[in-house]
């Protein structure tokens, strides 16, 4: 038996030793530091942007008089279908009808006096003269009687085409000013959609001489009112200067009118647009991070650098260009991609051999 004790000894001796040196790692073993991590979103994801807009009619009129008096006749309401040529209104109209009976009388006299100086002329009784100044009297009493049956028809205020009237924006026997409207007519079939683009936006995208951004991104997605059903409207213009209220630049897309929707002028739509589309290729690269995310540490100081979470607790450093503070973070780019976790805060504090664990919220807290 003692024999046996002293044989095992040894073997005893060396476990001692062993798990003496593995307790001494252990506590020498740096604790694991929470960090705290933000994943990035998918470029696809932060790329689209919704816009609110307005529906109007493609083809839309004011109708107004060219002349000024009072509104006798209204013929049509809102939402009345009307064909080419239909009456729409009309104001008084007596004044004209007087001038055009004088002009008819003077137009009268003019072609007896000039068939009379023919005749004259033919017998040689006046001169060549006399007949050329009866000659220009007719067509001066011509003109005058044409421009009084113009007036007249001035008067009638009718449908330059096919349509539906959108507004009345009068009443009967109201005087009416000269291209006061008096009715809105639009055509039925297509729709335009009108929204303002940020100047912000535009400056980031690329020109062409050739092709513009805005024609390669053919497709636009419009929604209307709540719906959230999708349709595809095409670019119809936009404008080169922007307004100086908003410094935002319009753009017009243009649709068939749905058949499972009604859609009047005026009412509200939203568009979601793509901005991978119109922006450059590297823009799709861009995140945003708070700016306690970005650190200068590593041989080159002057080079930014994110940590990368890398499964189970270890940081990589990642560079990274640095680019605008905006509302959402500063602007960051680099061999980053989407669902990557860094550190979002006190990334300064931080290095590669340093062991860390995700910081979780606590419930409550």
């Amino acid at each position: 038996m003692r024999n046996t004790v002293i044989r095992l000894l040894p073997a005893l001796l060396a476990l001692l030793l062993a798990t003496g040196d593995a307790y001494a790692e252990s506590q020498n073993e740096p604790p694991l530091r929470p960090v705290k991590l933000v994943t990035l979103e998918a470029s696809g994801a932060a790329l689209q942007r919704q816009f609110p807009a307005r529906v109007e009619a493609t083809t839309r009129s004011n109708l107004s008089f060219r002349m000024a008096g009072e509104l006798l006749e209204i013929n049509v309401t809102p939402g009345q279908r009307v064909t080419e040529g239909t009456l729409i209104a009309r104001i008084d109209d007596r004044n004209m009808r007087s001038e055009l009976d004088s002009a008819r009388s003077r137009l009268e006299l003019a072609r007896a006096t000039h068939e009379r100086m023919r005749y004259t002329l033919e017998r040689g009784a006046i001169s060549q003269a006399r007949f050329d100044e009866s000659e220009a009297e007719l067509r001066a009493a011509r003109a005058s009687f044409e421009q009084a049956e113009e007036q007249l028809e001035n008067t009638q205020l009718r449908a330059p085409y096919d349509g539906v009237i959108a507004q009345v924006p009068v009443d009967n026997r109201q005087i009416v000013q000269v291209q006061e409207t008096v009715a809105v007519i639009q055509q039925p079939g297509q729709l335009d959609v009108i929204f303002h683009l940020p100047q912000q936006i535009v400056q980031q995208i690329p020109r062409n001489d050739e092709v513009t951004p805005f024609e390669m991104a053919m497709a636009f997605e419009v929604r209307f009112g709540n719906s959230e059903k999708p349709y595809l409207a095409q670019l119809a213009s936009y404008t080169t200067q922007a307004s100086a209220q908003s410094l935002a630049y319009e753009v017009t897309l243009r649709l068939p009118q749905p058949d499972d929707i009604t859609l009047l002028d005026g009412m509200s739509a939203t568009v979601r647009l793509d901005l991978g589309q119109l922006l450059p290729a590297s823009e799709s690269l861009v995140w945003h991070l708070p700016p306690n995310a970005i650190s200068y540490q590593g041989e080159n100081s002057e080079q930014a650098v994110v940590w990368r979470f890398q499964a189970p607790d270890r940081l990589e450093a990642v560079p990274v260009e640095v680019g605008r503070l905006t509302s959402k973070g500063l602007e960051v780019s680099g061999e980053l991609a989407a669902n990557d976790r860094v550190v979002a805060a006190g990334a300064h504090r931080v290095s590669a051999d340093m062991r860390v664990t995700p910081w979780e919220k606590e419930q409550g807290l």
